[in-house]
């Protein structure tokens, strides 16, 4: 009979079938698809409707984010031509009709974010041509073995967010064309089937938030495509596997909140940064930090002229930088250095990047007289700090630290000449003398000021009371004499 009805379906079965879907909605009369799903005009016209240009049948339909509550008739089953089924993000209920089997040239089935309850049927695995299904965040409760083996051609299978038991089926470990597989946040149980781990073509496993136990099995190296692995808030024991580390393409690994034991690999991010990320003159974000990265910083990358942010703080990278070091990066704005082991002078070439915001050297061996950004072991070779004048040229400046080094040096007046947009001065146990420049008066962002721990004389300076905006000012542990300015309860 359903080979039958295939055989004299035609565009009036089409329509017949939409009607009777428009017809289980509860919709209001000013809906939409209360006034444009009509007889009165093509089907192939309706909103949501796609025909194909051959045999003018339905062959898409994406009703998707429409406010729809109801449930799916039969008549489904007679969109013989369907090709793609979008009814995502609306409210539609009940179980899944039997019907939707005879609609075998289906390629995309999107079903997420609804109500449907039941299992997930196992007539599904009858659609050959399948590549994508999603039926997330809907109320399936089952899963057991289907035919699941006939989609050969399937590649994305998401089925999370529902309240699904039991055992993840082996017949998955079959669909060997799957690049996604989204499984996480239901109520699996049991180990993982060792038929995932054949599946090459994986290029996302997720799994997380079940009640999965056992090991993870070393054959998970197996999946060498794979770009994002979920496994975490499962019941999972033993070691992470060390065939994890080989999986060259990893992008997002997540085993949190489980009871896995042993060490990490200390090699697990090491290696140097390779000289061809200079090749990507369209690259504006480069951020390294936080690895175990060694070797030096290729100079290719400073000659990025679009790069706006760079950090490879937090690594054991050495070496020392390039002297053009600011003439290639314009358009630079925040650059964090610190805590490698980088050493010798910080080139005068950075005060070329007027575009910079943020700057971060700290926690490295630098030395010289260039300019400092804390815990280095910079010596000031004249009596003035003779760094700050070329600062004045990074108009975003918003950020200064030069604390914890050696200087023996005046606060020079030009402090004053800083940017407009300078917040947070940090000049503390860096062996100043001399007195406290009124120009300081001109930096009308200041948020804070530190200058604790040094030598400095004379009083302190009544044009302070300009900074309006001040919330911290540091001046303990210094030869400060006189009275305090009035003006500063003001602040």
């Amino acid at each position: 009979m359903a080979f039958l009805a295939m055989a004299v379906t035609n565009i009036t079965t089409d329509e017949s079938a939409l009607l009777a879907l428009k017809s289980r909605l509860a919709i209001d009369p000013s809906h939409i698809l209360s006034r444009n799903w009509s007889d009165s005009t093509s089907v192939c016209s309706w909103i949501g409707v796609t025909c194909g240009s051959r045999h003018q049948r339905v062959t898409a339909l994406d009703i998707s984010r429409m406010g729809l509550t109801g449930n799916l008739p039969p008549h489904m089953g007679n969109l013989t031509f369907l090709v793609s089924l979008n009814l995502s993000g609306n409210s539609f209920h009940g179980s899944l009709p039997q019907e939707l089997a005879q609609l075998r040239r289906l390629e995309v089935i999107d079903f997420r974010f609804n109500d449907f309850t039941g299992d997930v049927p196992s007539w599904i695995g009858f659609l050959a041509e399948l590549q994508f299904l999603s039926l997330r965040n809907n109320s399936f409760s089952g899963f057991g073995p289907t035919s699941i083996a006939n989609m050969s051609k399937l590649e994305m299978l998401d089925l999370s967010y529902n309240p699904l038991q039991g055992k993840i089926p082996d017949e998955i470990g079959t669909l060997h064309n799957l690049k996604t597989l989204t499984l996480q946040f239901n109520k699996f149980d049991g180990l993982i089937p060792m038929a995932i781990f054949n599946i090459s073509s994986l290029e996302s496993l997720a799994l997380t938030g079940n009640s999965l136990s056992g090991q993870i099995p070393e054959e998970l190296g197996n999946l060498w495509n794979l770009k994002g692995l979920g496994m975490g808030d499962n019941f999972l024991v033993g070691s992470i596997p060390s065939t994890i580390f080989n999986i060259s393409t990893l992008e997002y690994v997540n085993i949190a909140n489980c009871n896995l034991t042993g060490a990490l690999p200390a090699d697990m991010c090491s290696g140097t940064i390779p000289e061809e990320i200079g090749n990507l003159q369209s690259l504006e974000i480069l951020f390294l930090g936080f690895n175990n990265l060694r070797g030096s910083i290729p100079t290719e990358i400073f000659n990025i002229s679009i790069l706006q942010f760079i950090s490879v703080a937090r690594n054991q990278l050495s070496g020392q930088l390039p002297s053009n070091f600011g003439h290639g990066l314009p358009n630079i704005e925040v650059i964090h250095l610190y805590e490698n082991n980088l050493s010798g002078e910080i080139p005068d070439s950075v005060s070329n990047c007027s575009m910079l915001t943020i700057i971060d050297f700290s926690g490295n061996n630098f030395t010289g007289r260039v300019p400092n950004l804390g815990e280095n072991s910079f010596v000031s070779k004249s009596s003035e700090l003779n760094f700050i004048p070329s600062l004045t040229n990074c108009r975003h400046l918003r950020k200064l630290t030069f604390a914890d080094n050696l200087f023996n040096s005046i606060l020079p007046v030009s402090v004053g000449n800083l940017s407009n947009s300078l917040e947070y001065f940090y000049g503390y146990n860096c062996g100043l003398y001399g007195s406290i420049p009124d120009e300081f008066g001109n930096l009308t962002n200041l948020l804070l000021l530190s200058l604790y721990g040094n030598q400095l004389t004379g009083s302190i300076p009544k044009t302070l009371v300009n900074l309006q905006k001040l919330q911290g000012l540091a001046l303990m542990r210094n030869r400060i004499s006189g009275p305090i300015p009035e003006d500063l309860c003001g602040l």
